[in-house]
């Protein structure tokens, strides 16, 4: 098992909320070839850390075709450009369609990463914990889903397997047998419905406007330091990569790029998360 222990783990879940928030909004909307670069960078740097390298590179498998596949397939979709490559028949290949294609591509799988990461310190808990007081029947409603859905399946295993076992009840394949596999899922289904609704008014739900909850992280001042940090550095990589992209263009020519101190920032803000635990595992010596 990898470590999967982030510099997240001992801040307020608002912390990495607001972190993937920014970061991934950033990474959606900054389609600029160096900005692209820099957010697939930082978001392969934590996956390493937070999934480890197994997980990581079990995902790039499909990850990096995905981004030929994109590369390959735009100029057959969109033959603009001014630098032409090759011609198939009628169809004309420019660079600039491939290099839009490609850093589609790659910012496709930056956002993919940066959801894994998310998804990885935001468990179920911190995400409930969010929520808890702010919209508790969506809380409710996403724990009880997060609950249910899996048990329905393992149900919808163990009925299917009872109904194959019995084949005189219905013929293989046929259409009876789903049927009946939906309608003992269906009334399995509604009868637990009634038991958890009883379940939840005897427990009070419902019985006051404002609902307590437990929260097993307090909000400190060390997080509220963190947040401010974040959502400043977060908004001065935002307004300077607003400025890289408003000077770039892929048609009908590319301008060249150039060193720019604009990209520090997203640098820093991309790679955060990921000195922060490196720091952690040298002070602890978990480095392997």
């Amino acid at each position: 098992m990898p470590d999967t222990h982030t510099a997240f783990d001992t801040c307020h879940p608002a912390v990495p909320a607001t972190y993937f928030a920014a970061t991934g909004c950033i990474a959606i909307f900054a389609m600029q070839p160096v900005c692209v670069g820099i957010s697939l960078a930082g978001a392969l740097a934590f996956s390493f850390a937070s999934r480890g390298w197994r997980r990581t590179l079990a995902g790039l498998r499909w990850q990096l075709p995905m981004v030929a596949l994109v590369a390959v397939a735009n100029p057959l979709f969109s033959a603009s450009g001014s630098t032409l490559l090759a011609r198939l028949g009628p169809m004309a290949i420019y660079q600039e369609s491939i290099a839009y294609g490609a850093c589609a591509g790659a910012l496709l799988v930056a956002v993919v990463l940066w959801f894994e990461g998310a998804a990885c310190v935001l468990t179920q808990d911190r995400l409930l914990q969010l929520g808890a007081r702010a919209l508790p029947t969506v809380t409710l409603a996403t724990s009880m889903a997060a609950q249910l859905v899996p048990q329905l399946m393992r149900r919808s295993q163990a009925v299917r397997a009872a109904t194959l076992a019995t084949t005189a009840a219905a013929p293989a394949g046929s259409r009876a047998r789903g049927v009946r596999v939906a309608d003992q899922l269906m009334s399995w289904s509604m009868e637990d419905s009634i038991e958890r609704s009883d379940a939840m008014r005897a427990r009070g739900w419902g019985a006051t406007d404002r609902r307590s909850c437990y929260l097993p992280d307090s909000f400190r001042t060390a997080d509220a330091i963190a947040l401010a940090g974040i959502a400043l550095l977060a908004a001065a990589s935002a307004l300077l990569a607003y400025v890289a992209c408003s000077q770039w263009r892929f048609y009908p020519t590319m301008p060249r790029l150039v060193a720019w101190w604009g990209y520090l920032p997203y640098v820093a803000l991309v790679l955060l998360p990921t000195a922060l635990d490196l720091g952690q595992r040298i002070r602890w010596g978990r480095v392997a």
